[in-house]
């Protein structure tokens, strides 16, 4: 009877420490005996390696003095044959929901913030405070927000000549007024015009930054003019050099998590070529750059992966009630991610979040923030 008794007691004692909770969070592989009720799911965080890589084409239709830069400018010797290059390599991890990884919760009056990926952001705490919370993260400089705006490059105008005069209606070549007869000197001759021209707005512009040039002006009026004598430099400049246009492609990756493939994974990204530019993998041509990209775990979490393994959450399994009433979540591991070619090297480090382990948090009622970006717990309280 006494060890009966006992029993019963240690039953009462694990039913009430469950009823503090309060939530339920089931895995969706379980199987519940008795009927669910209505809830909200969330997924673990699975990492895509993002590579953005950005081409750059000059664009040598509008430069008629294209031979003339390295002998009136002092440049390198364009070489018109080779127009692509790449310009500019950024790596970074995203995340999305595993569709491996989904629970279902109950939560009986717990507050859950789950964003538009169905990733976990917070457990416990206020929408409010999760955006005071964000803020702060932001005024501290956590959070770097990209700015994919390119600097505009202005246009040539439609006119040949400053005294050639376009009306409505007129067609491109066809102007209403020309005030004087056709230019009639020769391309070297107009080179070396442009290059005066130059030579001559760089002169003024150097004036104006060190406050040689005569006249007072206000900041405000030196700056309107620096930036407009470097509008027209920029023109004369495109005719020597012709126009740059840049384009980012960016190539995403998924990295398998498979414990004997961690280690070391390398995928073809593109083909690249000077004179044609990209080719897709598929398609890459002889003689082509072949890039690629080695993603390599550092197992820094190596220890701490096998402790959450056989010492907390154990063989349970997904179905145990043991395993329920615990949020979990992907503490993120580092890997190392090269991008390379022949002629160029990339390497920088990302978060993965499935190479880490899953932690279990405990089964009580707590408060808890997750990175937005990389899946980690930032913010725990009882």
């Amino acid at each position: 009877m006494k060890r009966i008794a006992t029993y019963m007691t240690l039953a009462l004692v694990a039913a009430m420490a469950c009823s503090c909770a309060g939530y339920k969070v089931y895995p969706v592989k379980s199987k519940p005996l008795m009927p669910v009720k209505g809830g909200l799911m969330y997924a673990l965080p699975k990492t895509k390696v993002c590579v953005a890589v950005t081409f750059e084409k000059r664009d040598y239709a509008e430069a008629p003095f294209a031979e003339f830069a390295q002998e009136m400018l002092g440049l390198d010797k364009l070489d018109v044959q080779a127009p692509f290059a790449i310009d500019n390599i950024t790596v970074e991890g995203v995340n999305e929901a595993d569709p491996r990884h989904y629970y279902f919760i109950d939560p009986r009056g717990l507050s859950v913030v789950v964003d538009s990926r169905h990733l976990l952001r917070s457990v416990g705490v206020d929408q409010e405070d999760l955006k005071e919370f964000d803020s702060y993260n932001k005024r501290r400089g956590s959070y770097s927000p990209d700015n994919d705006d390119e600097d505009l490059v202005p246009q040539n105008n439609l006119y040949d000549r400053t005294d050639t005069f376009y009306v409505r209606g007129d067609r491109k070549g066809h102007p209403s007024l020309v005030s004087s007869k056709k230019d009639s000197r020769n391309i070297r001759q107009r080179a070396i015009a442009a290059a005066e021209r130059l030579e001559e707005l760089q002169n003024k512009r150097q004036q104006l930054l060190y406050g040689e040039y005569e006249g007072s002006y206000t900041p405000e009026g030196i700056k309107y003019l620096v930036d407009r004598l470097a509008e027209q430099e920029e023109r004369i400049l495109s005719q020597f050099l012709g126009r740059t246009r840049r384009e980012t492609v960016r190539f995403y990756i998924e990295p398998r998590d498979e414990k004997t493939m961690i280690d070391s994974q390398s995928v073809v990204l593109f083909g690249f070529s000077p004179q044609k530019g990209l080719c897709s993998r598929e398609n890459i041509e002889a003689g082509m750059d072949t890039v690629r990209c080695i993603i390599r775990c550092e197992n820094t979490l190596r220890s701490a992966a096998r402790f959450v393994k056989f010492r907390t959450s154990g063989r349970r399994k997904d179905d145990n009630v043991g395993n329920r009433n615990t949020f979990k979540y992907r503490q993120a591991e580092t890997a190392t991610v090269t991008v390379f070619g022949s002629q160029f090297s990339f390497e920088t480090e990302v978060k993965v979040a499935q190479f880490g382990p899953v932690v279990d948090l405990p089964r009580r009622k707590f408060q808890a923030i997750f990175d937005a970006r990389t899946g980690d717990l930032l913010f725990y309280k009882n």
